[in-house]
């Protein structure tokens, strides 16, 4: 996303040190030691990728931010990560144990969010969690709304229902938790 180019140097300074952390190590727990995790959306490795990789996982990270991934780079030297479409995953099929994806959702229209629901099933190992960030508002309109961050105009879209996708796209609901006025978080699993 060219918006998160123009903020990246801004970001790192910005983001709190713990925002997704809890919640992406209590989905990883549930793995085998050195399992592989895909962060779709990865932005600069911080913090999520950063304390996934600090316990042990194998983490790939997965942006379309050049900006962002330059970061991501000096933050995680040693930790892969590719320029990509995270609605046309660049990996083979049943390439991860495990995909997170917190803060990237709701950037995209709902025909999109779809696209990364088909993409990332391809790239999950059959019973592999799926935690991902997102709003779900019944009787959206596609349009979304418009927000800045650091004076940058970000989109932000809704879908009416992710049960529908989950659904649609064969993956089985395992959690909901909303947190009024951060998030909503969604974990869900590919069947076995």
């Amino acid at each position: 996303m060219r918006e998160y180019d123009q903020i990246a140097e801004w970001y790192m300074t910005d983001r709190g040190r713990t925002v997704g952390v809890a919640e992406a190590l209590a989905v990883a727990a549930t793995l085998s030691p050195n399992s592989r995790i895909l962060d779709v959306g990865c932005g600069n490795g911080v913090p999520i990728t950063e304390a996934l990789v600090n316990v042990g996982y194998r983490v790939i990270g997965l942006d379309s931010s050049a900006g962002m991934l330059h970061f991501f780079r000096i933050n995680l030297a040693d930790t892969p990560v590719v320029r990509g479409d995270a609605r046309c995953c660049p990996f083979a099929n049943g390439s991860f144990d495990a995909a997170i994806s917190w803060g990237m959702m709701f950037h995209l229209p709902p025909a999109d969010q779809a696209a990364v629901f088909d993409s990332v099933w391809s790239v999950l190992k059959p019973g592999a969690p799926f935690l991902f960030t997102a709003a779900e508002i019944e009787g959206a309109d596609d349009a979304g709304i418009t927000g800045t961050m650091n004076g940058v105009t970000f989109h932000y879209f809704v879908v009416p229902s992710y049960r529908r996708l989950i659904d649609e796209y064969g993956f089985v609901l395992v959690d909901i938790h909303d947190d009024p006025g951060v998030s909503t978080y969604y974990l869900i699993r590919k069947p076995s």
